[in-house]
């Protein structure tokens, strides 16, 4: 890693276009299969609350966004106020150094201050151990998506995971719009 001073900074939405910009040209080099996609636009399905960023000498190192949502749990369709994980990126040469610890845990003290009752995310198995290390734990649920296409649940490569995993009811999750 290199010896520039780190600083992280939070933004509301909507964000200015040079930044956004930025946002992106990040995201297509840390997610190269996604470059397509990127390109045009920094999220997926639902546009992020706020957004974390991290800078490293002025450079743009890493990004995380949260979307906030209430979403319905089990079969009494239970209300969770939660603030799902986006895009979470770190370039390469910042990896391994504790800066993405450092970018959620901003983001779940912003999380806090807003009221909100947990973070939710998805991820591949892989990453289980890395988001553990942050303090998300595995939950025992499946997700359902509501799109134009209808109720499906998201891809099963994906695992579920909650922060603080205790604060989050038992049963499947209806995200009450499409995934993020």
């Amino acid at each position: 890693m290199r010896n520039d001073e780190i600083t992280i900074q939070l933004f509301d939405e909507p964000i200015e276009p040079m930044l956004d910009a930025e946002i992106r040209a990040l995201l297509v080099e840390c997610f190269p299969h996604d470059r397509e996609h990127y390109s045009k636009i920094r999220w997926w399905h639902s546009l992020p609350a706020w957004t974390v960023i991290a800078r490293a000498g002025g450079e743009l190192v890493s990004h995380l966004a949260m979307i906030e949502r209430t979403v319905f749990v089990g079969k009494d369709r239970f209300p969770v106020r939660i603030a799902g994980v986006q895009s979470f990126c770190v370039k390469k040469e910042f990896r391994g150094t504790g800066l993405s610890d450092t970018m959620m845990e901003a983001a779940l003290g912003r999380m806090k201050e807003r009221g909100i009752d947990a973070g939710l995310l998805f991820c591949l198995p892989v990453l289980e151990k890395i988001y553990n290390r942050m303090g998300w734990q595995k939950i025992d649920a499946r997700a359902f998506i509501r799109d134009a296409v209808g109720k499906r649940e998201i891809p099963a490569k994906n695992i579920t995971m909650a922060c603080p995993a205790e604060k989050f009811p038992a049963g499947d999750i209806d995200l009450a719009g499409d995934d993020w």
